[in-house]
């Protein structure tokens, strides 16, 4: 008899914040999730053998994701498909031919599109829009993590269910022991990878100009550049492992995304767990959800100095309600409505 599950999740990569979500998913549910690698698409989490999660996992690829042999992947994917049963199969997103393939043969009432892209970097027309199309229209269930991400069904008059997830994942949460004071002057903070699609170059640029302080954390490929183009004001860490954020948040009081695309944006969740105000571009997928419907900072028009320089300005003046919004935020509630719509799928 073939194995069966509630839920077979084809991701890419093992990110810590997916991992958690699988982990809480797989208390009520039997899941399968099902990896090609590792890769710097993510910060991964190893997943270890000796450890015990509640959910099984398979890889269809060992080693550098990005080194893969995707006509190898497909085919591990079949032959697993083919060994075990399910009621549900979560694709994330279209973005990877094996799954996309696959999608085209397995049972559309099973097919679930996990949709983490925003309507700001999908196009929906030309070849590429057509393919899209095509594999969305293969799934019976839409699953957008937010209001950004289901403008793309809506822009295609998506006709199957659609269920707002309300994130990417679950972020870890250490126990919380915070400062009331804050610094004067304000002190901002950017984490995440240096590469162009974070739109660095502008947000040093920016600070350079005022003069004010910013720590960047993390690394990349833009990392050098970066470092010659600030001034003294502007301060670089390297990367910092995520058990050891809570300490760099906390010693911050703004936190600023400035993004060109940005799926979602766990480290913003991340700051407003901390208590830290958040500036994000209009570009980034949660700022509807956490910074706008939640009064926990502003947003600004991508690339618009102007509208950046205000938004710094809103952010400070308006500081404290900021920053109590932030500490007021409930993120069990989130998890919550998060994990249900997959465990009632």
């Amino acid at each position: 008899m073939k194995k069966y599950y509630d839920i077979v999740y084809l991701t890419n990569t093992p990110s810590f914040y997916k991992v958690n979500l699988c982990n809480e998913i797989g208390k009520r549910k039997k899941l399968l999730l099902v990896l090609y690698g590792y890769g710097e698409e993510a910060v991964n989490k190893i997943l270890d053998n000796n450890i015990s999660y509640n959910f099984e996992y398979r890889f269809l690829w060992n080693g550098d994701s990005a080194k893969r042999n995707k006509l190898r992947t497909f085919f591990n994917l079949w032959k697993l498909m083919r060994s075990i049963s399910c009621k549900k199969i979560l694709f994330s997103g279209w973005f990877v031919p094996e799954y996309n393939l696959y999608a085209l043969i397995s049972s559309k009432s099973k097919n679930c599109m996990l949709c983490e892209s925003t309507i700001y970097e999908s196009a929906i027309s030309g070849i590429k829009g057509f393919i899209k199309k095509k594999i969305i229209n293969r799934c019976s269930i839409a699953l957008p993590s937010g209001i950004a991400h289901k403008a793309i069904f809506d822009s295609i008059a998506y006709k199957g269910k659609i269920e707002i997830t309300g994130g990417v994942g679950i972020f870890n949460k250490a126990p919380r022991n915070i400062n009331n004071k804050s610094n004067n002057p304000k002190r901002f903070l950017y984490v995440g990878r240096l590469i162009e699609c974070k739109n660095l170059r502008f947000l040093i640029e920016r600070f350079n100009e005022n003069g004010k302080s910013l720590t960047i954390a993390g690394k990349g490929p833009l990392e050098k550049e970066l470092k010659e183009l600030a001034k003294e004001n502007i301060r670089f860490t390297g990367f910092i492992a995520n058990e050891k954020l809570p300490e760099v948040y906390k010693a911050h009081d703004i936190f600023v995304l400035p993004s060109r695309t940005e799926t979602w944006g766990v480290v913003v969740e991340e700051a407003i767990y901390w208590g830290i105000p958040v500036i994000t571009s209009d570009r980034v997928g949660c700022s509807n959800e956490m910074v706008i419907e939640s009064n926990i900072g502003c947003t600004f028009k991508l690339d618009d100095k102007e509208d950046f320089d205000r938004a710094i300005k809103q952010v400070e003046e308006n500081y404290n309600i900021y920053r109590e919004n932030a500490l007021k935020y409930d993120f069990d509630i989130r998890d919550k409505k998060q994990i249900e719509t997959y465990t009632n799928l």
